[in-house]
């Protein structure tokens, strides 16, 4: 599989760059897990599990919507289409991104991956006008990448509140798949009990900082783990038919 090519966007380079609406999820075919912001956890919470995991550091909390049970199995494409109404922020812009300006740096700049089967000349959204300003298409999405990051700032304070008033449990999920027990590692979720602990201080700051909201979207969305299990049920069988 070729690496991706990701380079710094250029209206010189890229003033022919056109992106294409063709399989606009398959960059994503084997990823069993998306990064959420907090503003989504009430609309990706009512269709998919929203847990979070330990980044690689081991110091931080992403929240992250569940879309398979093992690593690189994702339910929720099906013959290249997205099967829920929902579409999670960090998906929608690809090929475009955001990378470092230079290693360590604070500046993030617009990128896209040339490697992307929707990059061309012929068909799509224009990045550049003919006159090499900037298109409707790539305005939009430069400022929805904005928001994300701002959004995703955001996030991080949520969730290093949460921590600090340990909040965050490691849970293993135990799942029955066609008869089968199965665990699934490596999830964190809200300790509820230890939610209803909370001195009425401490829970009345949460409801001010306008988190509670989130916390009771991220409990009720684990209740969408069973149809993970049933659309993985249903893989298996069919597998076992074919």
């Amino acid at each position: 599989m070729e690496q991706n090519k990701v380079v710094g966007l250029n209206k010189e380079t890229h003033a022919k760059t056109k992106i294409s609406t063709v399989r606009p999820f398959s960059h994503i075919g084997n990823e069993h897990m998306l990064p959420v912001v907090v503003h989504e956890f009430v609309v990706a919470g009512a269709e998919f599990p929203v847990v979070f995991v330990k980044d690689p550091s081991g110091e931080r909390f992403q929240p992250v919507a569940l879309l398979g049970l093992a690593a690189q199995q994702n339910l929720l494409i099906k013959d290249d289409k997205w099967d829920a109404l929902y579409i999670p922020r960090v998906i929608r812009n690809y090929p475009l991104v955001l990378v470092q300006d230079a290693p360590g740096s604070d500046r993030l700049i617009v990128a896209i991956d040339e490697t992307s089967e929707r990059v061309n000349e012929a068909e799509g959204f224009a990045l550049f006008n003919d006159d090499g300003s900037e298109s409707e298409f790539l305005t939009t999405r430069k400022q929805q990448m904005a928001e994300f990051v701002e959004y995703s700032q955001i996030t991080h304070t949520f969730t290093e509140k949460l921590k600090s008033l340990d909040l965050i449990k490691e849970q293993v999920l135990t799942l029955t798949i066609n008869g089968e027990k199965r665990n699934i590692n490596g999830i964190h979720m809200v300790d509820d009990q230890k939610l209803n602990e909370l001195s009425d201080e401490a829970f009345l700051e949460l409801r001010k900082q306008g988190y509670l909201t989130a916390i009771y979207a991220h409990l009720m969305s684990l209740q969408h783990t069973q149809q993970l299990v049933q659309k993985l049920a249903a893989l298996e069988e069919a597998a076992k038919a074919s």
